[in-house]
């Protein structure tokens, strides 16, 4: 049997900030960074809080949050009590709040409602019932329904300050994001139609918003197509190319966005080898209006050469040959026992995923 849920509330479109000023909450706890808060963006936002509410931040959120930076923000929710707890962010302002809300309401807090705000059009965590924590050099998933926002707020305007190369990163986030749900075991034709929705506009816009980041209909469409992307994987599931980039990106920090971007061109070829699990992408390709699912593949290299993004993680620089090296069998192993591995399209074994690691650093010719 399938289902297929979505959890939280969406706010979108011109007026969605009306409805932030409509809520009945007046103790209001607002999980963010440190940019967001020095740069303006989180007084601009909070102009928007119900009238009379008292807010306080906690702005110590940084890329890839760690269960110490969980754990302190644990101690400033559960100090403050409040009746309603907003995610002002990227992914990772979300993630964190989510394990914050998740360690909070486990002993014993009673639950706040929680609001996800995204400021990049990049991972849907808004939607998700997923969270990513660094532990060491790990980067676990976590995956529980009581991880999902109560309501999430899409505003364009958020976006707008994000430099270019955090707009490909993200983009190319929200690409990975809908491929693997098309692809993954786990697919239905609800999942499908969601995932296509967002291929088709990250390959109309992200080029745009990246040439222009002013291009305000192209953000718009891209923070939409993250969030539909983030409800198709929270129902589909992802799979290796995420495994991947999180074992590989808890080890070389780098952005996430970045490296499933990288990735994504071997992960699609590696399953398009064989015939059996080609009929995906070849589906995908069709829904695209597409020849095929190699014409799939180089749109995806197309739009990563344009987006200057590297084609291989050798031309990354914070990736060390001899390290990497050294670290591969780990990474793969990491990957291997990756939750997002288990709905993945083609079995696959931890040789297979050094292969595709040692593929992706030499940087092979499609």
């Amino acid at each position: 049997m399938n289902d297929f849920k979505l959890k939280t509330e969406l706010f979108f479109g011109s007026r969605a900030l009306e409805r932030l000023e409509q809520m009945p909450y007046r103790d209001i706890f607002i999980i963010t960074d440190g940019f967001l808060e020095s740069s303006g963006m989180v007084a601009k936002m909070a102009q928007h809080l119900p009238a009379g509410a008292r807010y306080q931040t906690y702005s110590n959120v940084k890329p890839d949050p760690s269960q110490e930076l969980v754990d302190e923000g644990v101690a400033a929710v559960e100090a403050a009590r409040p009746d309603m707890v907003i995610a002002f962010g990227g992914g990772s302002c979300i993630d964190a709040a989510k394990a914050v809300l998740y360690t909070c309401c486990g002993r014993g807090m009673a639950k706040p409602y929680f609001l996800a705000i995204p400021t990049t059009a990049g991972t849907g965590s808004e939607v998700t019932n997923f969270a990513v924590i660094t532990r060491g050099e790990n980067k676990v998933v976590l995956i529980d329904d009581l991880l999902a926002p109560d309501g999430a707020l899409l505003e364009a305007d958020f976006t707008r300050s994000v430099p270019a190369r955090i707009t490909a990163d993200t983009g190319m986030d929200v690409l990975t994001h809908a491929i693997e749900a098309y692809v993954s075991q786990d697919a239905t034709a609800f999942t499908d139609a969601m995932a296509v929705k967002a291929v088709r506009t990250v390959l109309s816009d992200l080029p745009a918003v990246y040439r222009d980041g002013m291009s305000m209909r192209s953000r718009a469409r891209m923070i939409e197509a993250s969030c539909i992307a983030g409800v198709a994987f929270t129902n589909a599931g992802l799979g290796i190319n995420h495994s991947l980039a999180h074992a590989l990106g808890g080890r070389f920090h780098v952005a996430h966005g970045r490296l499933n971007a990288v990735l994504l061109p071997y992960v699609m070829a590696f399953h398009m080898a064989e015939q059996k699990y080609r009929g995906p992408y070849e589906r995908l390709a069709g829904e695209l209006g597409m020849a095929g699912a190699d014409e799939l593949l180089r749109a995806v290299l197309d739009l990563r050469q344009t987006l200057d993004i590297e084609h291989s993680l050798s031309g990354i620089e914070r990736i060390d040959a001899l390290e990497f090296e050294r670290a591969i069998s780990d990474m793969a192993e990491a990957a291997m026992h990756d939750r997002c591995t288990l709905p993945n399209v083609r079995p696959v074994s931890k040789q297979d995923l050094v292969n595709l690691y040692r593929d992706a650093f030499r940087g092979l010719s499609f």
